[in-house]
């Protein structure tokens, strides 16, 4: 018992994981996703590290370590199964939580509001997604977020060699898992509010040497490496990726306005938390709420000046969001008794949304699924929020109410989308027809339906194709009599129509890329 008192946290926040993780096998893979896999099976397949591939061509538009990661993860785990390749990533969600409590200690929460604010960081939406929909995000803002808790340490203490070498090498891992994105967008953005907030950073020139040296070397060796092996590769992939900001997904300046939406079931919370220091005493005086404001203010306008814009690059902004939501939320456990319920509106409201979406969302699964413990436990939990609108109690009780809320629907969500395409094609179809064959495409594919191949596929033109037997991947819609117009010296042994959607047309999540043909061609 004195264990579970000690290190309750950690364990309420383990379960949370763990419960997301038996949903993470139902959530199909990505284009994303598919890069980073596909690249890390390449590598444990062709033992090529230190210079990644994708379907046999470089891969030097990401730095290599979350790849590195996931392929470690297959390696020791010795399966394929998609969860050992999510592994990695949802180890650095557990991070993000981790650093999040023991931010919140720093800034003065005590350890009940801390657990409660790592409970909000793991359970924002986006923080979630953002493994499914762009891996390499959250590992680098995962070390960024690891980095600036002991620099925060070393500026309300004191700096010293070993924090200074631990601060540099985890802004290194930072950079070696997406470049310096999450210096602009998450350290840039902290030293300017501390700044701000207290006027000074107190860092010796010989601190800021060592944490810039150990820094640079660690997160540009493989740069340099690459450099050194591949210097035309990484030149012209560098300088498209580097267009791409300027000339690429074009959005205007205010695209990030609408940032707290991300934060999924802490919506109306985030916002108001963001807004009360400014407009209530009792908030303002807390400098520390006033740095997570600014926090997230800088980082969105920083987000907002570069004209490329995506939605999954809001993504580190919710975690200063998750913690300036805690000052509001243990604003409101402390004073909700003294105001009038007019004034506690935002929070009424959040619960309101929150009851609707927990009745709404199992009814559904259950008119379509029948019963289950998930959807029972989900209902009830959205109507027990009436009585604590009743009683008006919002107290730490209620928020991890609204954590368990949250991991009932996690498993309910992904259910309602999971294979319901009837027409899905297993690879059990045809994976031993096309085992010792080549794979060729008359078009580019992209990564997830290399992925779902689970082969590399050339892409060359058939006339220059030498093999007596080999497979061709194709949009076209060949037949026996009109192959032999384009070819004549090729007969069509086999042809399977592939689709490996894993949702259908009427859910709005068809996907043409995934759609296609594949035949096994023979010449004369």
């Amino acid at each position: 018992m004195s264990f579970l008192k000690k290190y309750y946290f950690l364990i309420i926040i383990l379960i949370l994981l763990i419960y997301s993780i038996s949903t993470f096998n139902l959530i199909e893979v990505g284009i994303m996703e598919a890069r980073n896999f596909q690249t890390a099976q390449e590598m444990v397949e062709d033992n090529n590290w230190l210079l990644p591939t994708l379907n046999g061509e470089p891969r030097y538009q990401k730095p290599p370590l979350p790849t590195w990661l996931t392929a470690l993860s297959v390696l020791l785990f010795n399966s394929k199964s998609i969860i050992f390749y999510r592994i990695p990533a949802i180890l650095l969600l557990f991070i993000i939580g981790i650093t999040s409590y023991f931010f919140s200690l720093k800034i003065k929460f005590n350890k009940n509001e801390s657990l409660i604010n790592g409970l909000i960081t793991v359970s924002s939406i986006y923080i979630i997604a953002i493994i499914f929909e762009a891996p390499w995000d959250i590992f680098a803002h995962g070390f960024m977020f690891l980095a600036i808790y002991f620099l925060f340490s070393s500026l309300e203490n004191k700096f010293n060699l070993k924090q200074n070498i631990l601060i540099g090498l985890l802004i290194g891992l930072s950079i070696m898992s997406k470049g310096p994105i999450s210096i602009y967008v998450l350290l840039i953005p902290f030293l300017l509010s501390y700044l701000l907030v207290y006027k000074k950073i107190n860092v010796s020139i010989s601190d800021l040497i060592q944490i810039l040296f150990v820094s640079i070397i660690s997160g540009s060796l493989w740069y340099v490496y690459v450099y050194i092996q591949d210097y035309q590769t990484l030149l012209d992939t560098t300088s498209q990726e580097t267009k791409n900001w300027f000339n690429y997904n074009l959005k205007p300046f205010y695209y990030y306005w609408d940032f707290f939406i991300n934060s999924g079931i802490w919506l109306i919370p985030a916002i108001t938390s963001l807004i009360l220091p400014f407009i209530n005493s009792k908030i303002s005086i807390n400098k520390n709420h006033l740095l997570t404001c600014y926090w997230v203010i800088i980082s969105v306008i920083l987000l907002s000046l570069i004209p490329e814009k995506k939605t999954r690059y809001i993504m580190p902004v919710l975690i200063p969001l998750a913690l300036n939501t805690g000052f509001y939320i243990n604003y409101i456990i402390k004073y909700s008794k003294q105001k009038s319920i007019s004034s506690l509106w935002p929070i009424y409201l959040n619960f309101i949304l929150i009851s609707i979406a927990g009745i709404i969302i199992p009814a559904i699964y259950i008119y379509n699924y029948g019963f289950s413990f998930f959807s029972t436990i989900t209902i009830i939990i959205a109507l027990s929020f009436i009585y604590n609108f009743y009683k008006r109690e919002f107290d730490k009780v209620v928020y991890l109410k609204i954590i368990l809320f949250f991991t009932m629907i996690n498993f309910i969500l992904p259910q309602m989308y999971s294979n319901t395409n009837t027409n899905y094609t297993s690879t059990d179809l045809f994976h031993q027809d096309i085992k010792e064959l080549k794979l060729y495409s008359d078009y580019k594919i992209t990564a997830d339906l290399i992925w779902n191949l689970n082969k590399k596929v050339r892409k060359l033109e058939l006339s220059k194709i030498n093999d007596s037997i080999f497979v061709l991947i194709s949009n076209k819609n060949f037949d026996a009599k009109n192959i032999n117009i384009i070819e004549n010296k090729l007969l069509i042994k086999k042809k399977i129509k592939l689709n490996f959607n894993t949702t259908t047309e009427e859910n709005n999540r068809y996907r043409d890329r995934l759609a296609t043909n594949l035949y096994i061609l023979l010449k004369k």
